[in-house]
């Protein structure tokens, strides 16, 4: 057949090798999902959860028809056709014109080739099944069934590269496949299989000394990283290799024999005894099945045949004890697959320590990872992670980040994964089940609660540790010889810690570092001071030990021990510390250091401290310095102005800057909601204000919270914060989509007296929020209001400009939806004039693409063209891809109409492929490509992209983008179906009356951060 459908990299489409277009990313997907059963019927539900998982839109199943029928278009010519059948679709082609499908055949055929064959036909077969992969399967989709799919797949391309080299070296072309190995035991330097075929290759190659080598390097990688030896088939080779046994020469080779070089010398070296004894290996010498690695071409996807997965867990404890029978029954959960461990107890009593020592002991059974979060569940001073916030940290460990709904990408990205996961310090069942995994793998939860409500979980215990392995832990710590002089000293210190690992620990650490104290004389002080000691806990013996390690710190020492007790967030730099403590930031961290350690504070990542939730408790009871919580709000305040300002000068600076706003994210909001609580409301709002132009580019969960957080505090203090952080939090509302929130908040600011640029501004926005909504006579009304209040002032702030600016922009864009565009260029001038004035906190991108639009109009290309590269720039740098496929169209439109359609096609086809869904610029990119094509004399093209743009502006309910499509419907169809073009025509004139429109025009791209 003349058609050839391809997965196996790009989802694309070629008839007579020429490339057929079919749409958009996610119309490729649903061709992709009927490609995998061609000629079978695939049903419609099933389509659909193949292609959206669990972001199924509204009307799911009116979107896939669109797409079906928009394909059968594409495919019409070609010889390949797609029919509905029972409920569902099929895909009518061979088997043998899609690339997956022949991959697969020829594999098979090369797997069951006798041995008459020969290795030359068998290579053949491998190299041209091979050849097919174009690159990652499905490149670009991302659900749960094509990431299981790809993975599968990616196990088929490694088990066909390594039979491949199977055969070259047994055909004795050692030297064509060692750079290949050599790149493949790069990638995944555990993968003994690999490891053994490059072996081999370079012992062929004369290369003795350094296939021993190789084989030195992974038995240390293995012995490190896993606590394994290698496997009896690399050891035996290994063995083979040192010995130059002639049996590893090519078949039809001797020893001396003519060849690609003369067998070797054996190297004399000394027997270790893992290979002194070991017989010659007769077996083929790389023959067992891959148990890992990475796919050549496919390196960095987690989802596939990969690299092993990174450990992210805590340094574990070079002195645990005890816990047999709960490790053994963790070791038997992680041979099930999928299951899902709670381990719950008191404080202190180790869930994170025996969580940790029993995560390394099992990490090497997980190649994806080992993850690690603390949920802050029972933490005091600090509030339980949300589902967002953990996800954020556990993506970000698997080296990703959510481009929408979290919980579903955590979903969609562990599918194909088989982890281990540790979810430290829950609070509750309903904090963890967001979490837990889609792929198989062992997931350990702690916790202090019992979480029997955990479906399918199996429930552990840990209670304190016996006396007799309390001691054993103590006299570890203390050492054996000195615990062994003074037991009974020993024994009354293990039972005054009450078997406590932590208090255990603590007081080990005292004599520790202590020698010359007998440990009698430690006992005798924790008999003496236990009743005078603070109740921090039902168990007094507990604080007895952290205060008998707080008596030995510094005056300097102690200071900065109550700071990072008093400090509200997840962890703290020596920078805040300092703050807090008043003291010089290196003197802090040196303190800090020696805090870590005595075992008073962890240091978890480098520079950043916390303390356990116990000593933590301990040490704001002993605090009574009331300015430490203002001087950590000064130090925020101070800090995050300077680091926001430096956000956008592209600069090394601004990239330091975003990564410690984004680090302590979660801690500038504990510390809004601590200002809130202590009564300090001045700080909470300025606080959120100034924390704004951040959290505008990252708009869910908690910026929300801060700013309602930042607004409940300015309301309490009644000092005129309150319309401001309004007008924020409306902000942040319509950028997540709660466009009737936002609203509602911004008509309670414009409702409330004082400030006139605040009310001004919540006029302004309101005027925005009508023109969006296609009320254009209530957008010019509050428009006109928001200039007339700026107009009494003598006057304007930072806020003010902005306020104005949006004034202009919105007269400007109201008077180009008229097609009144001389007019609008004022306007539109004076707001980018105000631009320039408000410099980096400006909305310039949105103000200089409306300008773009009027010169566009007027005839002024070159410069319109001017500014939308600019503008492209901008949106590239902040990840606003809509608003890049924006400025990309109009670069287009402006290019079309200077007589250059054909490059202006190739920049609105990158646009089309930026958008995705049945937004607003989806339609409106449809429609000026569909104009473009026009342009170029491709009608039937044209007609395609207009119906396309329709149907999205449809299920988007986008009226402008319907007038506009059904305005070029009605044109380009007069001169062959004159009476659908009316149809067509009065349609788009119905809108028009609707929206207060002289012709059909679309509305530009808002992003509602940007203002």
């Amino acid at each position: 057949m003349s058609v050839h459908f391809g997965v196996l990299g790009v989802v694309e489409v070629r008839r007579v090798g020429e490339p057929v277009e079919v749409g958009h990313a996610r119309q490729r997907q649903v061709l992709a999902a009927l490609v995998m059963d061609a000629g079978r019927v695939v049903p419609a539900d099933v389509l659909v959860d193949r292609v959206w998982g669990e972001r199924e839109p509204r009307r799911g199943r009116e979107a896939l028809y669109g797409y079906v029928s928009r394909l059968r278009g594409a495919l019409s010519s070609s010889g390949a056709d797609i029919v509905r059948e029972q409920g569902g679709y099929r895909l009518v082609v061979g088997a043998g014109a899609v690339d997956v499908h022949r991959f697969r055949e020829l594999s098979a055929r090369a797997q069951a080739a006798p041995a008459s064959y020969g290795d030359e036909r068998r290579a053949a077969l491998w190299e041209e099944a091979l050849g097919l992969w174009r690159g990652e399967a499905f490149t670009g989709a991302d659900t749960p069934w094509f990431n299981a799919q790809r993975s599968l797949l990616d196990q088929e391309r490694l088990t066909a590269q390594s039979e491949l080299v199977e055969a070259r070296l047994r055909l004795g072309q050692h030297t064509a496949v060692l750079a290949r190995l050599s790149a493949w035991a790069e990638q995944d330097p555990l993968d003994e299989r690999v490891c053994g075929q490059l072996m081999l290759a370079l012992y062929r190659s004369g290369r003795q000394a350094e296939a021993l080598e190789r084989y030195e390097q992974a038995r240390r990688r293995l012995s490190e990283e896993m606590g394994l030896d290698p496997g009896a088939r690399l050891r035996r080779l290994h063995q083979r290799v040192l010995v130059a046994d002639p049996s590893l020469e090519p078949a039809g080779t001797a020893s001396g024999a003519a060849g690609e070089r003369p067998a070797p010398e054996p190297v004399t070296r000394r027997r270790t005894p893992s290979t002194a004894g070991v017989p010659a290996d007769e077996d083929a010498p790389t023959g067992a099945p891959p148990v890992r690695g990475a796919v050549p071409g496919s390196a960095g996807r987690a989802s596939g045949a990969r690299r092993r997965g990174r450990n992210y867990l805590p340094r574990d404890l070079p002195d645990f004890i005890g816990r047999e029978d709960e490790l053994a029954r963790l070791t038997a959960a992680a041979a099930e697959g999928g299951a899902v461990c709670t381990i719950d107890g008191m404080a202190g009593v180790g869930k994170t320590a025996f969580s940790v020592h029993a995560g390394h002991r099992l990490a090497g059974r997980f190649p994806d990872g080992v993850l690690f979060v603390d949920l802050q569940g029972h933490s005091p001073g600090k509030t339980p992670l949300t589902a967002n916030e953990a996800l954020e940290v556990l993506l970000g460990q698997l080296e990703t980040e959510a481009p929408g709904d979290a919980q579903a990408h955590w979903r969609a990205r562990t599918a194909g994964l088989r982890l281990l996961l540790v979810l430290d310090n829950a609070v509750d069942e309903t904090q963890v089940t967001p979490l837990l995994p889609a792929g198989a793998g062992l997931v350990i939860v702690t916790s202090r609660a019992r979480l029997s409500a955990l479906a399918g979980a199996h429930p552990m215990s840990l209670s304190v540790l016996p006396e007799k392995k309390a001691t054993e832990f103590f006299a570890r710590l203390v050492g054996n010889d000195r615990a062994a002089a003074e037991p009974d000293a020993v024994t009354r210190v293990v039972r005054l810690c009450a078997g406590l690992p932590l208090a255990l620990r603590l007081s080990g650490a005292q004599l520790a570092h202590r020698t010359a104290w007998p440990i009698a004389h430690l006992s005798g002080q924790l008999s003496k001071e236990r009743e005078r000691l603070p109740k921090l806990f039902a168990d007094r013996e507990v604080a007895l030990a952290f205060r008998m390690s707080h008596e030995q710190l510094a005056p300097a020492d102690r200071t900065v021990f109550y700071a990072l007790g008093r400090r509200p967030g997840v962890d703290a730099d020596a920078g805040v510390i300092a703050a807090m403590a008043d003291m010089p930031t290196a003197r802090a961290d040196d303190c800090l250091q020696r805090l870590v350690d005595a075992h008073l504070a962890e240091e978890a990542v480098v520079g950043r401290y916390r303390q356990h939730d116990l000593l933590r408790q301990y040490a704001r009871g002993l605090s009574e310095d009331p300015r430490m919580t203002e001087r950590m709000l000064d130090h925020y305040l101070a800090a995050v102005a300077a680091a926001t300002a430096r956000l956008d000068d592209g600069s090394a600076d601004a990239g330091a800057a975003r990564a410690w706003l984004t680090a302590e994210k979660g801690n500038l909001l504990a510390a809004t909601r601590c200002a809130a609580a202590e009564g300090l409301s001045d700080y909470a709002w300025r606080l959120a204000i100034s924390f704004w132009r951040f959290l505008g580019r990252d708009l869910a969960g908690d910026p929300i919270e801060l700013l309602e957080q930042g607004v409940s505090a300015a309301r309490e203090a009644a000092d005129g914060g309150e319309a401001m952080l309004n007008t924020l939090l409306a902000l942040a509302h319509w950028s997540a989509g709660r466009v009737s929130l936002a609203h509602d908040l911004l008509t309670a600011s414009a409702r409330m007296e004082g400030n006139t640029e605040f009310h001004a501004h919540s006029l302004a926005l309101l005027g925005l929020m009508r023109l969006r909504g296609g009320d254009h006579a209530g957008a010019e009304e509050y428009a006109e209001r928001a200039s007339a209040e700026l107009g009494k002032l003598p006057g304007l702030s930072p806020l003010g400009l902005d306020a104005k600016i949006i004034t202009f922009w919105t007269r400007g864009v109201n008077r180009v939806l008229r097609a009144e565009n001389d007019a609008a260029l004022p306007y539109l001038r004076a707001a980018h004039a105000g631009c320039e004035e408000l410099g980096q906190a400006s909305p310039n991108d949105h103000v200089v693409t409306a300008l773009a639009r009027c010169l566009i109009a007027l005839g002024d290309h070159e410069e319109a063209l001017g500014h939308l590269r600019r503008v492209r720039e901008l949106r590239q740098r902040i990840h606003d891809k809509e608003g890049e496929a924006e400025a990309l169209t109009l670069m287009g439109t402006a290019l079309r109409a200077s007589g250059h359609a054909g490059d202006a096609l190739e920049l609105q086809r990158v646009a089309a492929a930026l958008l995705d869904g049945d937004t607003r610029l989806q339609g409106y990119a449809r429609v000026e490509l569909g104009r473009t094509l026009i342009a170029l004399g491709r009608t039937a093209e044209a007609i395609g992209q207009y119906e396309f743009a329709l149907t999205v502006a449809d299920q988007g309910h986008h009226l402008h983008e319907q007038a506009q499509a059904h305005g070029e419907l009605a044109r380009t169809l007069a001169p062959a179906d004159p009476e659908g073009a009316r149809r067509h025509e009065r349609t788009a004139a119905d809108i028009c009356v609707r929206l207060d429109l002289h012709r059909p025009m679309s509305l530009p791209h808002l992003r509602p951060a940007g203002w």
